[in-house]
């Protein structure tokens, strides 16, 4: 045993001091690499203050770099002479044209016999993979655990991003000096309606500030997704998640506010001085569900790869590792907001919490497709670690926010 813990630090001493050799030949690499470009930089403008109206002259690189800028121009200007000449012959073809992928022509290309022989092979290759899920112990310990790691990110990033929804709004409201009681369920302004504090321009900014900062914060957390260092590399997929949920908390705030007639559409409705269910409400409500699901489609790579393991996304397991790490944790999280914001139901929030749905519903209809058939085969999966103190700390904060915020906390 304790030869086994000296073999265990031993090794994650080497490993530590491994990761700061090759973090200090980086940092040694860009000294040198920014060096290089003063001193380039110091050249050239010695070179031009020698005799600023000298022509310079090129070297075979530059050369051949303005022959190939040359080149990529013509066949640009041909390109375009060619879209000219179409767009006169037929402007509504040359603007709206459906381009066909290689899927879709094959499909076409098959019969009705081949349709039903490819869907029974599809069924009984799911069939398979599903057997052998429940027969061996180590897929149900990895799938089990894919379940578990995406239903604490999904709740922790919800849950965090919430707060801060309700934080940003209560700063607002301070700032013109309206009171405000915190609750676990929702934020009660305890002013009359036809208060002279609520201002048009108060209530644009206490009901759009909230949506607006978790839209940022949806974006913020799409570029450390795709973050290369490798700190955040076991946290993909709570970026992921962060992105989702950040993306929900302004798009489906706006259908929730749009269906209950409370929080973000208040924003619209003093904005643009409509009433209800006017045209403008209309259109943003269903631009938001046309986004909601584009980006849904956008997301089913990303999903794919925050898997830690090859295996899981091969096409035989890909259902079951979608349904794992996709749909039943958002199913699970629904479930536990319910239960947490018990025995108040605040009708928004739940729309809320239901919302995500349109961002993870296309992925139901786009993990095999033609574009990612093989992303299992592409290198970018990389194998992370989850850490049961995340877990902890997700129970911690729901358990201390519900307490907390049991009997209001009273903002004035």
């Amino acid at each position: 045993m304790f030869r086994r813990l000296k073999f265990q630090r031993e090794y994650n001493r080497k490993q530590r001091e491994g990761k700061e050799q090759i973090r200090q030949h980086r940092r040694f690499l860009r000294r040198k690499y920014r060096k290089q470009r003063r001193e380039l930089f110091r050249k050239q403008l010695r070179y031009f203050f020698s005799d600023p109206f000298k022509r310079r002259e090129l070297n075979p690189d530059e050369l051949l770099r303005r022959d190939i800028r040359l080149h990529a121009r013509q066949i640009r200007r041909k390109e375009q002479k060619q879209w000219l000449d179409a767009f006169i012959r037929d402007p509504f073809r040359t603007l709206f044209i459906r381009r066909k992928d290689n899927e879709e022509i094959i499909k076409e290309q098959w019969s009705k016999v081949d349709k039903k022989i490819a869907f029974r092979n599809r069924m009984r290759n799911s069939q398979e993979a599903f057997i052998k899920i429940i027969k061996h112990r180590a897929l149900r310990n990895r799938f089990g655990l894919t379940y578990l790691q995406s239903t604490t990110f999904f709740i922790l990033s919800f849950l965090i991003i919430y707060i801060i929804y309700q934080l940003v709004t209560i700063g607002a409201s301070r700032i013109f000096s309206i009171p405000i009681i915190w609750y676990y369920y929702e934020l009660k302004f305890p002013l009359y309606t036809f208060s002279p504090l609520y201002t048009r321009k108060a209530l644009v900014i206490i009901f759009g500030a909230g949506p607006l900062l978790c839209l940022l914060l949806g974006f913020v957390s799409l570029r450390l997704f795709f973050s290369r260092r490798i700190r955040n590399q076991n946290y993909k997929l709570f970026y992921l998640w962060g992105f989702v949920n950040g993306m929900n908390f302004f798009f489906g705030s706006y259908i929730s506010g749009f269906i209950t007639r409370t929080e973000f559409i208040y924003t619209s409705e003093w904005l643009f001085m409509s009433s209800m269910f006017d045209v403008e409400e209309i259109v943003f409500a269903s631009l938001s569900i046309t986004i909601m699901l584009i980006i849904g489609r956008l997301v089913t790579p990303l999903f794919l790869v925050s898997s830690s393991s090859v295996t899981l996304i091969t096409p035989s397991y890909r259902p079951f590792f979608i349904l794992c790490q996709v749909i039943i944790p958002w199913i699970t999280g629904v479930i536990i907001f319910l239960l947490v914001t018990t025995p108040h139901y605040y009708f928004p929030l739940i729309l809320k919490t239901i919302t995500p749905g349109l961002f993870l519903m296309p992925t139901l209809f786009m993990y095999n497709s033609m574009y990612n058939e093989n992303i299992h085969t592409s290198g970018v999966i990389r194998r992370t670690y989850f850490r049961w103190s995340i877990a902890i700390a997700m129970v911690a904060l729901l358990f201390f926010y519900r307490v907390l915020l049991n009997f209001g906390l009273k903002i004035f």
